[in-house]
This record gives structure tokens, C-alpha cells and sequence, in this order.
């Protein structure tokens, strides 16, 4: 790094202190040549690079909003010069390791939730997980594909400098992984595809319908034991919209259970409960009417 020297700090008396418009000029040039500077030297990329532009925008920054009794956009620009002119070269920062990283964690998420749906018995919850492990396995594969991309990059560079016999081996290791990356681009595709199709329905879990049922048989045992016809009143009343409530929702997962699964005699035993419940919710419906029907008419 380069080494300033003291500046002293006087107030600008030079041609950037003349007014364009409203505006001073000093108070938006520094701002806009010192942005463009500063994002030119971030995108090269070096660790020196970054951490000059991030410092170069920020004395931009407050150089056109600071008060007058500031740095001169001159010595900014000197020392900017300067920096260029004698730095030396930084190493560049190469994000492949962490790509590695990353797609050794997908791969003990991938295998976890693996077992996890192997060993899982309620089939909604299955259908839960396979969702996650879909999601997990699009971004392996994306990051697989990025890490091919990088290689078969660097093989093209390689290859301008090698032989004759060099060129064939390192053509050779191209054709190679542009057919992993295809292999790797279609199972990405299909799991897209797959993850498409949960998108665009609803899985109500088990234990939700469990806890509904538990509420619908507490609310029918409370109805048989209350004489007071006021609260009696009460409870049938919520008996029957958490009734309807469990019909609508297993109506809802019924749906989603047989859009996801391929089993042909579980898809038909399920259309069949399906059925089952729309004339149950129909017949409540009609029922709860029925009753509202009759209290207006009182």
C-alpha cells in the first residue's frame, strides 16, 4: 500500500467551487468521477482493488456532501494516481473453494433427507420433505454445473499454450464434462419440473386434521352433556363450522395427494374418500342453511 503524505486543509478556491445550476460543480463531479473510479476498481476483481474502490467511493461521498473545509478533489485525484502508478499487483479472489464447501453440505443435506423419507411412514409428510430434498438437489446441481463451467474454462485457457498431443487430451476432457453438465442440466430440469407441481398445491399435514377432529369430538361430548339450550346453542354452532373447517381441509389434501402421487390403487382409494367427504360438506352446508333459513324467518 501506498503511503500518504499530511495534506493540509484549506478551503477550495479552485474552478470546482464555480456553480452549475443550483449545484456547485465540486459538489457532483468528485460524486460521479469518484463512483465510476471506485466501481472500476472493485470489478477488477483483486483484494486491493476492492478494498480501494469501496474507500474511493466513500471519500466521493463525502467530499460532494461534506462540508467545504474538506480534502481537494485535486489531492484526490493525485493520490488515486499515485496509488495506481506504484502498486503492486494483488491476487485475485477465486470463490471455488467455497463452491466446494457448498456442495459437500448439499451433499450430506441431500443424503439426510434421503433416509429421512425412507424411514418416514405418514405419506403427507413424505411429500413434505421430497420438497426440500428437491429444492437441496436443484442447488447441487447448479452449483455442480458451475464448478464444470469453471473448469472446462480454465481447459480453454490451457489449452491456447499446449501441443498438438496436449490440445487432443484437454479436447478430450472438455467433451467429457459438457456431457456431465448436460446429464447434470437435465435432472435439474426434471426436478423443476417436479417442484412445479407442489407450487401449485396445498399439503395440510396429519397432525392439523388430527388437532380438528380432537376439537370435533370434544365439542359433540360437550353437546351431550349441556341442558342449557343458550349454550347449547353455542356449541352446535361451532361443532359445525370446525366440522366444515375439517372437510374443507382434507378436501384441500386429498386434492394435493392425488395431483403428487403415481400409485394408481392409492389415487383411486383417495378419489373415492374424496367423494366421500364432498357429500358430507354438502350435506352440512345444506343443513347449516337450513338453520339460518329458519332463525330469519323467526
Amino acid at each position: 500500500m501506498v503511503k500518504l503524505r499530511e495534506v493540509t486543509i484549506i478551503k477550495d478556491s479552485s474552478l470546482l467551487n464555480e456553480k452549475l445550476g443550483p449545484f456547485k460543480i465540486r459538489k457532483l463531479l468528485p460524486l460521479a468521477l469518484g463512483g465510476m473510479l471506485g466501481y472500476g476498481m472493485i470489478r477488477k476483481g483483486t483484494i486491493d482493488d476492492i478494498a480501494i474502490g469501496i474507500i474511493v467511493i466513500i471519500a466521493s461521498l463525502i467530499i460532494a456532501f461534506g462540508p467545504d473545509r474538506a480534502l481537494s478533489f485535486e489531492n484526490q485525484l493525485q493520490a488515486m494516481l499515485y496509488y495506481y502508478t506504484l502498486k503492486s499487483k494483488g491476487m485475485r479472489i477465486v470463490p471455488t473453494t467455497t463452491q466446494i464447501q457448498n456442495t459437500e453440505e448439499l451433499e450430506i443435506k441431500i443424503s439426510s433427507l434421503r433416509q429421512q423419507i425412507k424411514d418416514e411412514k405418514d405419506l403427507v409428510k413424505k411429500l413434505m420433505l421430497k420438497t426440500d430434498l428437491l429444492q437441496y438437489e436443484i442447488e447441487y446441481y447448479s452449483a455442480e454445473i458451475s464448478n464444470i463451467d469453471s473448469k472446462i474454462q480454465e481447459l480453454r485457457t490451457k489449452m491456447k499454450s499446449a501441443n498438438k498431443i496436449e490440445r487432443k487430451k484437454i479436447s478430450e476432457k472438455i467433451k467429457k464434462l459438457y456431457k456431465k453438465r448436460s446429464e447434470l442440466n437435465k435432472l435439474k430440469n426434471k426436478n423443476n419440473a417436479e417442484l412445479r407441481k407442489f407450487e401449485k398445491v396445498q399439503l395440510i399435514s396429519n397432525e392439523e386434521l388430527n388437532e380438528l377432529k380432537k376439537k370435533i369430538d370434544e365439542l359433540r361430548n360437550q353437546i351431550k352433556t349441556t341442558t342449557d339450550k343458550k349454550k347449547l346453542k353455542e356449541l352446535k354452532e361451532q361443532y359445525h363450522s370446525v366440522l366444515l373447517e375439517y372437510y374443507n381441509k382434507k378436501i384441500t389434501q386429498d386434492k394435493a395427494l392425488i395431483k403428487l402421487i403415481n400409485d394408481k390403487a392409492l389415487k383411486s382409494r383417495i378419489s373415492a374418500e374424496l367423494k366421500e367427504i364432498y357429500k358430507k360438506k354438502a350435506e352440512l352446508e345444506k343443513k347449516i342453511g337450513r338453520k339460518r333459513f329458519s332463525v330469519v324467518r323467526k
